[in-house]
């Protein structure tokens, strides 16, 4: 990770996952821990490395679950500053521990109403700061843009609909685990970008849209995109001005 840092002058963030996918562990021979375990070891495992990103050196660590010796990291992270630590728990757990140890909180913006994703934010960063800590919010968004409503519509269906990759989809939930209709909803939710928030229109609209998850209090958006090759130039050229003129993004200078 520090490697990572150096290389991208500080650019480097962290995204802390304790794991989930039972297929995932069996593959490497190891049992998944209970839900709430999984944030416990989690916790130690944070906590060490931030110490040895730290200043400290030569120092021991006994834990639960680790139990280290004369612990030593060079070289520190880049900058002498830390990397960014961001995680997406949903659970109450995972929130609680993302506001514990993150700079940066992922959360899913709600697909009924602006409100609402406005409360989930203020919940988060009101729980950070009754830590003493400040906090980012995020959330993902599927972009489909194109120069008509009804284009970036007829795609969306395309790519989510009629050519949706059910069998990558199911190999993530599973009905077992969750209520059925529970379960059919999330798969849906998983078909259209792995649960992110779907952004689907022209240029104005997709920039209108951004705009209105700012006044819900997010810091930032990631933008996840069918085809990067061709969408992210037009993405890019139309949506990214818009932004830029609303004032919610920095026009970059060259």
């Amino acid at each position: 990770m520090v490697t990572a840092d150096h290389v991208g002058e500080g650019r480097f963030g962290l995204n802390i996952v304790v794991g989930w996918n039972e297929g995932e562990f069996e593959m490497f021979g190891v049992e998944q821990r209970g839900h709430q375990e999984r944030y416990h070891y989690a916790q130690e495992w944070i906590d060490v490395i931030k110490m040895i990103w730290s200043d400290r050196e030569d120092f021991d660590f006994h834990g639960k679950y680790l139990t280290m010796n004369g612990i030593r990291g060079k070289p520190k992270p880049y900058g002498d500053t830390r990397p960014l630590i961001m995680n997406a728990g949903a659970s109450p757990t995972g929130q609680a521990f993302a506001v514990k140890n993150c700079d940066a909180f992922f959360l899913q913006a709600s697909r009924t109403s602006l409100e609402e994703s406005t409360q989930r934010v203020r919940r988060a960063k009101e729980a950070a700061r009754a830590q003493g800590r400040e906090i980012g919010c995020y959330t993902v968004g599927v972009v489909t843009c194109r120069p008509t409503k009804k284009e970036a519509e007829d795609d969306f269906h395309h790519c989510i609909v009629d050519r949706a990759d059910w069998s990558a989809v199911d190999g993530n939930i599973s009905p077992q685990t969750v209520p059925m209709q529970e379960y059919l909803t999330q798969r849906s939710h998983y078909a259209q970008g792995m649960g992110g928030l779907p952004i689907i229109g022209d240029p104005d609209h997709v920039a209108a849209q951004i705009a209105d998850l700012s006044k819900a209090g997010l810091t930032g958006i990631a933008i996840s995109l069918v085809n990067y090759l061709d969408e992210l130039p037009y993405f890019i050229d139309e949506v990214i001005g818009r932004l830029e003129r609303m004032g919610l993004r920095e026009k970059v200078r060259g």
